[in-house]
């Protein structure tokens, strides 16, 4: 009888939980909504829509907009999510920069902070670094540790999801085996999410982006480093051991070109901004008719970055514009690839280097077409997302508080005067 009655119990507590992210859900994506309006769009029980609201308005989730009167009468008191008392933070580590933003639970952008960091720094350094910006951030913001409601940090590198411990980053040669959710959470009382950049990335076209909606598709983040964030039946796919998605890191050429990793012929080697620039410089060295005027061509190429080679190619350099071309083209092989594999819906693009599309994406859509399988889609966009990654690790607390509702308990924040 005790099973049973313990049986019952835990089946009701389950119960009452899924109808409170129904409802939590439905005022996230109606809001702001009456309890009327709510009780239509969920079929739920009057009395479980009043109790269920009355418990997010304690715990300070909902807020409620106060009835109006127009001339087509009094309309009702709504539900909507409270902005003003549940923020997340995002942290996004870089190569040279540190990005922080603070959204609100909407996912809307607050405010938003960079600050530089040694990349070569040890890891309790760039630890310290990356708190005191998120520190920094909610100070000038005047945000109340009651009012966080978690952090979320998108890191380069190797990551284990489960455990919240970046494991290494290339550009990072003192960043391993680091405890970041462990050093964040004492710290600042919060839940703290750690994952890789791309996946971030992935998850903030899905909520902001040309993901919403989608259930099957494949981020390519092209920047210093090429990775993919992979969504399958609208979750994100980590694999086995939480290391999928280094697409940058297959094979496009047996024995290729080096890669930073120590093989040869990775796609990152031939697309990446690095990479880029290096292709200038080769064709500097040979010879290649950047022009005479250019400091480049005069110096065998010292100097050539991503971005010199963009403003050349919006220029019209000849030379500027095959670098493109032939980047282009290996990446519409690699992306072929992808959708043979998965079978996605869509491929988006992001990343710096994609400010570019309009000098690679050309030659990409024509090797897709091309060399992928005949009855895939062959979809592929830029994203229109600034800071895609930064929101995207903010937005790692919000898929935990909708798909759990893990936050609803937290204490009433005090009224604001």
């Amino acid at each position: 009888m005790q099973h049973e009655k313990g049986r019952r119990i835990s089946s009701l507590a389950l119960m009452k939980m899924q109808n409170r992210l129904e409802i939590l859900r439905c005022v996230r994506n109606e809001g702001p909504i009456s309890r009327v309006d709510l009780q239509k769009k969920t079929r739920l029980s009057w009395g479980t829509i009043s109790a269920s609201a009355r418990e997010l308005l304690d715990s300070g989730i909902f807020t409620e907009i106060g009835a109006v009167t127009t001339d087509m009468g009094r309309r009702p008191v709504e539900l909507d999510l409270n902005q003003a008392d549940n923020f997340v933070l995002g942290l996004q580590l870089g190569n040279t920069l540190i990005r922080s933003a603070l959204m609100d639970i909407k996912g809307s952008v607050v405010a938003e902070l960079d600050v530089p960091v040694n990349a070569a720094g040890s890891s309790s350094e760039i630890v310290r670094c990356l708190a005191a910006t998120a520190n920094r951030l909610l100070r000038q913001q005047k945000v109340k540790q009651r009012s966080l409601m978690g952090i979320g940090i998108a890191v380069p590198g190797a990551v284990d999801f489960s455990t919240g411990i970046a494991l290494y980053a290339p550009q990072h040669p003192n960043w391993k085996n680091v405890a970041l959710k462990d050093q964040f959470e004492r710290e600042f009382e919060v839940p703290t999410y750690v994952d890789h950049s791309f996946n971030c990335f992935a998850l903030s076209e899905q909520l902001f982006g040309l993901g919403k909606g989608l259930q099957d598709y494949i981020c390519v983040l092209i920047g210093t480093g090429v990775a993919a964030g992979i969504v399958l039946g609208g979750e994100i796919y980590r694999g086995a051991s939480g290391l999928a998605g280094e697409f940058g890191h297959a094979c496009i050429e047996e024995d290729g070109l080096p890669c930073a990793c120590g093989n040869h012929g990775c796609i990152e080697a031939y697309i990446s901004g690095p990479a880029l620039a290096s292709a200038a410089v080769r064709e500097l060295r040979a010879g290649g008719r950047v022009g005479s005027s250019l400091p480049e061509a005069r110096n065998g190429g010292r100097g050539m970055t991503a971005e010199r080679l963009f403003l050349l190619a919006k220029q019209g350099n000849p030379v500027a514009l095959r670098v493109f071309s032939r980047m282009g083209t290996v990446l519409g092989i690699g992306i072929s690839n992808l959708i043979s594999i998965f079978n996605p819906q869509t491929v988006i693009l992001g990343g710096f280097v994609c400010q570019a599309s309009e000098f690679f994406l050309p030659s990409c859509m024509d090797a897709v077409l091309k060399r992928a399988w005949h009855a895939s889609p062959k979809d592929v966009k830029v994203s229109q997302l600034l800071r895609g990654a930064v929101r995207g690790a903010g937005a790692l607390v919000l898929q935990q508080l909708f798909a759990t509702g893990r936050f609803v308990h937290r204490k009433v924040p005090e009224k604001r005067k």
